[in-house]
């Protein structure tokens, strides 16, 4: 991850609540609902245990209803101060609740458990301070109304002439209730609350790795984004990762007080480490108390001293291409990482690994399609763009770039004689030979039938005739090319040409002149650039 991305990362906008409170909020008019239809039942089945009939409670019932859904209307609308009336109603649940339980004993009422209701909804609707602050209210209530000797006012205003007096240890009773229930409520709403804000953010943080692996194509660019997305997304103290890259392993490490991750040195990808061979067999993540360095050699020093480890494998196309290292960190003996979290990580490793075997198949079709199908050498268009790059790169830096041009002698006879099959070994074994013969920073092409090219940078006419003389001196000596000769033509920035097209050029004027000069043999070119010749 580069320091760009990793700024933004630290930079992410707050992700969007769960559930919006306009919603939330809106539920508590069910509960209050909800409550009015109880409280209407027990006076209609239950009227001798709460000392009062639906007469009696029906016309505060529907006052309450009124306000509540007036209260709502005024919520849902936009006019000004729409918070404070949410603020407003909660209390008056608790006032209405207060009033319909006193005539049948207050805290003894059997309607107590409607406020345990309330408690609950008001803490998972609302928050948990506002289920603390109605606990409070609520508290206040019942110790106002006995100590008030209001219980009779209220009789009187329900119409029921006798209310019973509550005793202080029920009142008491009550109030530790209300407490115990709202505190429970809100803890348990918090860590639930907490869960799934972070279940959300690692599915954010999946989704935004997503988009940042989006037309990438380079291995250690996938894999330095899967590192730096694990890290920030876990909160991970150090993270490291061993991948194979074709021939080369990649290794990299990450440290959670970095900008991005850095190379580290690795041996190839094997099952050495005993944890490599348990992750790729399983096929799951595995959690490791502590690295042990004789077991795991190349963890251990990848992450040394690590503790709490969470091992991720990392399969591309069903084969073991890789393990990523994650150090939670913490005490080893107690620290623990609950199985939804390894399982998110492991769907992180996932679609990284998708992502590799996506740009290995562009890597390969790429490279398909700048090779010759027959030969395996580069083809036209490859030679073309490797051949304007090589003269960008000379004109820089002033160094000489020489082209040879190759044409088998005679090799219409080759197939006419042997065959087409036998032709096609015969341009096999030279492209072999070619190849074998130039520096890994040379390219061999072959430029059509019979011709093939070599660029060679940074060498000047006469390394260039010790190439050419080298490459004949292999085919002569090969069994399997018996008779084949080849003529060639060798040209030379900036002696020759001061670009692609005149080199070119300057070189199959050359190798015509060893066909006119009877053939199995080099020229080098002694043409000059022309001044008013223009740059391809």
């Amino acid at each position: 991850m580069t320091q760009e991305q990793a700024a933004a990362w630290r930079a992410r906008p707050v992700s969007h609540e769960l559930t919006s409170l306009d919603e939330r909020l809106g539920l508590l008019l069910i509960v209050r609902i909800g409550m009015v239809v109880l409280v209407v039942l027990g006076a209609l089945f239950a009227s001798g245990q709460l000392a009062f009939g639906i007469i009696q409670v029906g016309p505060v019932s529907a006052a309450y209803l009124v306000m509540a859904a007036a209260a709502e209307w005024y919520r849902r609308s936009d006019l000004p101060g729409r918070m404070l009336i949410h603020r407003v109603i909660l209390p008056l649940d608790a006032v209405y609740l207060a009033i319909v339980a006193t005539p049948s004993g207050g805290p003894s009422s059997p309607l107590i458990v409607l406020f345990a209701v309330q408690l609950i909804a008001v803490t998972l609707l609302a928050s948990e301070r506002a289920g603390i602050r109605i606990a409070l209210w609520d508290s206040f209530l019942f110790v106002v109304i006995p100590t008030l000797s209001l219980s009779g006012r209220i009789g009187s205003i329900l119409g029921v002439h006798q209310v019973a007096s509550p005793p202080a240890t029920q009142t008491a009773l009550a109030i530790m209730g209300f407490w115990v229930v709202a505190i429970c409520t809100a803890f348990f709403s918090s860590v639930s609350e907490r869960e799934l804000r972070r279940s959300k953010a690692e599915m954010a943080a999946l989704a935004e790795m997503a988009s940042a692996l989006e037309g990438v194509t380079g291995e250690d660019e996938i894999l330095s984004i899967l590192l730096g997305t694990l890290v920030s997304a876990f909160s991970l103290r150090r993270a490291a990762l061993w991948c194979t890259h074709a021939a080369r392993p990649i290794g990299l490490l990450l440290d959670s007080r970095e900008t991005g991750p850095v190379s580290a040195p690795v041996p190839p990808l094997a099952r050495a480490d005993r944890i490599a061979g348990m992750v790729w067999g399983v096929r799951e993540p595995l959690l490791l108390r502590s690295l042990d360095a004789e077991e795991n050699p190349v963890a251990a020093g990848l992450l040394p001293g690590a503790t709490n480890v969470v091992v991720l494998g990392i399969q591309v196309d069903g084969n073991d291409s890789g393990i990523v290292l994650l150090e939670h960190g913490g005490n080893p003996m107690t620290a623990r990482l609950p199985r939804r979290t390894l399982v998110v990580m492991a769907q992180f490793a996932a679609h990284a690994a998708l992502s590799l075997r996506n740009a290995r198949l562009l890597s390969e079709r790429e490279r398909l399609a700048a090779i010759d199908g027959l030969t395996g050498l580069a083809n036209r268009r490859e030679f073309d763009q490797v051949l304007a790059k090589e003269v960008s790169r000379s004109e820089r830096s002033q160094e000489p770039l020489s082209l040879v041009v190759f044409d088998l002698d005679h090799f219409k006879a080759v197939n006419d004689t042997r065959g087409h099959l036998a032709g096609d070994e015969v341009l096999r074994a030279v492209a072999e030979v070619l190849a074998g013969a130039v520096r890994e920073m040379d390219t061999v092409a072959r430029y059509g039938g019979e011709e093939f090219v070599v660029v060679l940078p940074r060498c000047d006419q006469p390394d260039a005739v010790r190439v050419v003389e080298r490459i004949n001196k292999s085919i002569r000596e090969r069994d399997d090319l018996e008779g084949v000769t080849c003529s060639a033509g060798i040209s030379t920035m900036p002696f020759n040409a001061t670009d692609g097209l005149a080199l070119v050029g300057a070189a199959d004027e050359a190798l015509f002149q060893s066909k006119r000069a009877g053939r199995d043999r080099y020229t080098v070119s002694t043409s000059r650039p022309d001044i008013h010749q223009t740059a391809c």
